[in-house]
């Protein structure tokens, strides 16, 4: 008989169904700091590189704390903000809408439950899309909260998002603010200008003991070796290269050729 992949789609003892597929491991000191603070402060705030494990981790202490009853649901929300491309009209439902950019968040829910599990608890409104624009007047309590790519989010929404939370509630604040898509308004003084993780580190990072803020850097990356590399090169300092062309000097061409010859006919009379 083959072995059930996901096993927590199976009932174990009491018909209570069994945990995630692995327990969540931190591979390196970032990540442990990353998997204390989710377990234990009310609000999280991680700034970091692509492929450091927020994602997958967020979702994984989202998951357990809700397989164990330590809360209600999961709610996760992101800006809805492309990065340089417009997508134009989106057809379909709300959540039809919003999948594009949800989908690594559900591709993290499924790697840790399976995706019958993950449709099930979607189905069942034990997982939540609620879009960040839509989020005023609401209240989470005995919730999880992820706002993923908090740094497409502007000041406004983050003071908007952060005061949602209620009872016995958890909000993680992830994001990268290294690669913020938001265009900055033209009437706006670009040196003082921030979006909104920045506001949000700068304001509440190291103010409260309920409030964590993890910092994760290149060499923290998991996703690969290559990525790390690949990270480490694009974040180098450098200089620009500047071309100066001496205009009095012949440009030298990759391939050279001699002058053409010039056919010069012969004169006199033929013997």
């Amino acid at each position: 008989m083959a072995r059930n992949k996901y096993p927590q789609e199976a009932k174990a003892e009491g018909g209570r169904p069994i945990r995630l597929r692995n327990p969540l491991t931190p591979q390196n000191f970032a990540q442990e700091l990353y998997l204390e603070s989710l377990r234990n402060k009310p609000i999280t705030i991680t700034n970091g590189p692509a492929g450091s494990g927020k994602t997958f981790v967020v979702t994984g202490v989202a998951l357990e704390k809700l397989l164990n009853k330590e809360v209600d649901k999961i709610v996760f929300t992101r800006p809805v903000v492309e990065a340089d491309e417009e997508l134009g009209f989106l057809p379909g439902t709300l959540e039809d809408k919003l999948d594009p950019y949800l989908k690594p968040l559900f591709d993290a829910v499924q790697d840790h439950v399976g995706p019958a599990m993950s449709k099930k608890l979607l189905e069942s409104g034990q997982i939540e899309i609620a879009p960040l624009a839509y989020m005023r007047g609401r209240t989470f309590n005995h919730a999880f909260v992820v706002l993923d790519e908090a740094q497409n989010s502007t000041v406004k929404q983050m003071k908007m998002f952060l005061t949602r939370i209620g009872y016995g509630s958890f909000y993680t604040v992830n994001g990268d603010v290294t690669q913020s898509d938001l265009k900055i308004p033209r009437d706006v003084d670009k040196a003082t200008w921030e979006h909104g993780l920045t506001y949000a580190i700068r304001k509440l990072a190291g103010k409260s003991e309920n409030i964590s803020f993890i910092e994760f850097y290149n060499k923290d990356v998991v996703r690969s070796d290559m990525c790390k590399e690949v990270l480490t090169y694009l974040d180098a300092p450098d200089e620009r290269r500047v071309v100066n062309i001496d205009r009095e000097k012949p440009i030298q061409r990759r391939h050279s050729f001699n002058e053409p010859a010039i056919f010069t006919p012969q004169t006199g009379t033929d013997d």
